[in-house]
């Protein structure tokens, strides 16, 4: 497939297109393309006010995935996710699911500083601005935020820090619609603005980081910070469906969904229509896949190229055939979808793409917050799988498995386009969704819109089965009811089945993006000056 080139005049070139899970965030974006900042410079300010916005959804104590395309055609991906800790561990290699033993190097802010050197033309200094300004001034608690905050035990159970940051001066949990103010983060973030985003790991504000982490009983020590860097690596990279999708090699689960577009054009070829039926089974597929193998790649047997081979391929469709036949699908751990992610995607006119995802992984990771320096830590380690000596199992060094997974098309016909998703383990399965409603003709808007279904956990006590939205169509309940996984409707758009954001630059030059209407997101498009 021919690369697209870049048409568009030089007065256009640098026109961006950003979408981003809430409206602050693309405001940001849209302040520093105005001060002539490119696609880059406006994916890292959403980024950055995300961490301030959506506390409880990304944090500078979180993780980060993206994915480059630049002007020449060529993609790169970042994997700034954190090694387990140098001080100690679960002497039975579980991990809990929050506390001090769930948190990993933070490594966001080293994906920040590796995004920036891949096209950031605006000062690092001014790409945080907004964000510091945010902290400092306070933002609104919107709905969904409030919604995570309701679920923050103010009694003992959480971490004191955490409780201070979710309530008000009247010692009440905030609701939506009150005002978060984080001057301890506006602090740390303008400490990363004169001193450098490499500060967090080297600097004086690394310093606190251990001394915080610490504190909260975290087995990073500050060796552990300071030797941690960033990977970064030509992306992975398939032909299917018409594109050339490009996504992070692991241990991100990006190849899960490159396999799925794969194992949908070999059904094309003999003949099966990917029907919702068909892709439930290819969902349940590709998660027993993960399950099985992915892990820190120092720790697969597999490489990504090995991943994608054709005979798995081929595997992976006789067995979704014979599961058709039989109406029985697979089988996987129910691990609920969550608001544990935001995605931002940017584009501009001279072709570049950037599809950026940061994590906490649950809601507020860890639940351990620094009220000395406002930062929240993840958990990640909750990643790890239990027991010893499995690809997933823990150990010192060793990263867990990654949800995290952005995206890069490129259509044979010329567009360019970045898409992000949020929604745990079922990322590639919400990704094979928009990009079939994009390939269909759907604009960015439309697909990110369109009602979906997962196939995981659809309630509380972990029943493993479909989770389908209204809208989808009675023909198409009935076709996902022919298996024997139980279905369960959702009353209306439900952020059960995750936020969704595509910006496309069009083969003409012309900007396209979309926002889904389950986050509190907003799309915008425009130039330096306008």
């Amino acid at each position: 497939m021919a690369r697209p080139s870049s048409p568009a005049g030089p007065a256009d070139r640098r026109r961006v297109a950003v979408a981003a899970p809430h409206h602050l965030a693309v405001d940001a974006a849209r302040e520093v393309v105005e001060s002539g900042g490119g696609a880059v410079d406006a994916a890292l300010a959403a980024a950055m006010a995300l961490t301030v916005a959506y506390p409880h959804q990304s944090a500078l104590g979180g993780d980060l995935f993206a994915v480059v395309r630049r002007p020449d055609g060529s993609t790169t991906s970042i994997d700034a996710s954190g090694p387990y800790g140098s001080g100690g561990s679960p002497p039975d290699g579980r991990v809990p699911v929050s506390g001090p033993l769930s948190v990993t190097v933070p490594g966001l802010v080293s994906g920040w500083e590796a995004l920036h050197g891949l096209g950031g033309t605006l000062p690092v200094a001014r790409l945080l601005a907004p964000a510091v300004r945010l902290a400092s001034d306070g933002v609104e608690v919107t709905a969904r935020l409030a919604a995570a905050i309701a679920d923050v035990d103010l009694g003992s159970e959480d971490d004191p820090g955490l409780r201070a940051l979710v309530s008000g001066p009247d010692g009440r949990r905030l609701a939506a619609g009150g005002l978060l103010r984080q001057e301890r983060l506006a602090e740390s973030l303008g400490r990363l603005a004169d001193d450098g985003l490499r500060s967090f790991y080297d600097g004086g504000l690394g310093d606190d980081v251990a001394a915080a982490l610490g504190r909260l009983g975290v087995p990073v020590t500050r060796d552990d910070l300071r030797r941690h860097t960033c990977t970064t690596t030509p992306a992975l990279t398939v032909e299917a469906a018409g594109c050339r999708l490009s996504t992070a090699p692991p241990g991100s689960q990006g190849y899960l969904l490159l396999t799925t577009m794969l194992a949908g054009d070999r059904l094309a070829e003999v003949g099966v229509e990917v029907d919702h039926r068909v892709l439930l089974e290819l969902f349940a597929r590709t998660g027993e896949r993960r399950d099985a193998e992915l892990a820190d790649p120092a720790h697969m047997t597999a490489t990504g190229a090995d991943l994608l081979d054709r005979r798995r391929v081929e595997e992976d469709v006789a067995l979704v055939l014979d599961r058709l036949r039989s109406s029985t699908p697979g089988a996987s751990p129910a691990v609920r979808a969550g608001g544990d992610t935001v995605a931002v995607t940017a584009v501009g006119a001279d072709g570049t793409a950037v599809s950026l995802i940061q994590s906490l992984f649950h809601y507020f990771g860890s639940r351990l917050h620094d009220a000395a320096t406002g930062i929240t830590f993840h958990n990640r380690a909750a990643g790890f799988s239990p027991g010893v000596g499995a690809p997933n199992s823990l150990a010192p060094g060793k990263r867990p498995a990654h949800t995290l997974m952005p995206l890069v098309v490129e259509h044979a016909d010329g567009w360019v386009a970045a898409h992000g998703a949020m929604g745990g383990r079922q990322q590639p399965q919400i990704h094979a969704q928009v990009l079939r409603r994009r390939l269909a003709g759907a604009d960015a808007a439309e697909s990110v819109s369109a009602p979906r279904f997962v196939v995981g956990a659809v309630d509380e006590a972990g029943t493993y089965g479909v989770l389908a939205e209204p809208g989808l169509g009675e023909p198409t309940i009935a076709d996902l009811s022919a298996g024997r996984l139980p279905v369960r409707r959702t009353a209306h758009l439900d952020e059960a089945v995750g936020h969704a954001m595509v910006c496309t630059r069009h083969a003409d030059g012309t900007l396209d993006a979309g926002a889904d209407p389950r986050s509190d997101g907003a799309a915008w498009q425009g130039a330096p000056g306008t």
